[in-house]
């Protein structure tokens, strides 16, 4: 974990924010203690959590191999315009950030990397401040992985659903992408002129694969709505929709990658299928 990110982390048990305190540990001024794995990563649980479903090892190769090869960069060119255009000091916070895919791909295009074809066409990066991430999720297998997945990134075993690991106000991006949302802890984390970006599926995602896939709720947007007010209001929303053209592993992958894993058996053989991909990106602000 780099030490400048600590500052932004709070103790899951006092709220006060961390600092590295030894080698290999980070802690509080109240004197809690947090031991950083030998991946880089901290685990910021809550005493006491529901208990939910985390991904297992192999939703995560599963996404890590389905992302990789570029099937939503539509989405990645969405959010990496959205971080590159937010003006609010702080960082990227990516909940239920998987292996932090997103995230990665979003800061190279703030810094201006040369040849990341997610910052191809995107405003100016200069004079903007560099930007550092935190990926959280309940997974500690996709967050031994975010650990990695860049140099400016922070990894964090956490919970959406308790109050978030991070200081008041220190985020100028939220990231929400397919994962639940905790409008409260959001409205709380971002600073004031912050972004929440957030993606959901339409209807008709994926929906030639809707055997082996579960279902869009038809009241996903009114459900959206509901679920960030009335801490935010909508600013923009985006349908985004796209063909891909898929091999018989990306079906597999894609199908094991999301919820659906659970329910459909890893050695189910698919075809190759051209399949749509419909969702929508959607940003809110805070109202003060």
């Amino acid at each position: 974990m780099r030490d400048d990110l600590l500052p932004v982390l709070a103790c899951p048990v006092c709220t006060e924010p961390l600092a590295r305190t030894a080698p290999g540990q980070a802690g509080c001024a109240t004197g809690h203690r947090y031991d950083e794995a030998k991946q880089g990563h901290l685990t910021l649980l809550p005493a006491r959590r529901r208990a939910l479903t985390a991904d297992t090892p192999e939703m995560v190769d599963a996404r890590l191999r389905f992302l990789g090869r570029g099937h939503y960069a539509p989405v990645e060119r969405a959010l990496s315009a959205l971080v590159v255009d937010a003006a609010a000091p702080g960082v990227v916070l990516d909940v239920g950030s998987g292996p932090g895919t997103y995230l990665a791909h979003a800061l190279d295009a703030a810094a201006g990397r040369p040849g990341d074809p997610s910052a191809a066409a995107l405003p100016s990066t200069v004079d903007r401040p560099r930007r550092r991430g935190v990926a959280l999720d309940l997974s500690a297998v996709a967050i031994r992985r975010a650990a990695r997945v860049h140099a400016d990134v922070g990894a964090v075993v956490g919970d959406v659903t308790e109050r978030l690991p991070v200081v008041d106000h220190a985020a100028a991006v939220v990231l929400d992408v397919f994962a639940p949302r905790n409008q409260h802890e959001y409205a709380r984390v971002l600073h004031p002129d912050g972004v929440l970006a957030v993606v959901t599926p339409r209807a008709g995602h994926l929906a030639e694969l809707a055997a082996a896939t579960i279902s869009v709720d038809p009241e996903k947007e009114r459900r959206l709505h509901d679920s960030l007010t009335p801490a935010f209001a909508l600013r923009s929303s985006e349908d985004l929709t796209w063909t891909m053209s898929l091999t018989a592993e990306d079906v597999h992958d894609v199908v094991h990658m999301g919820p659906s894993h659970h329910h459909v058996a890893t050695d189910t053989v698919f075809a190759p299928e051209t399949v749509t991909a419909a969702v929508t990106v959607s940003t809110w602000t805070p109202v003060r």
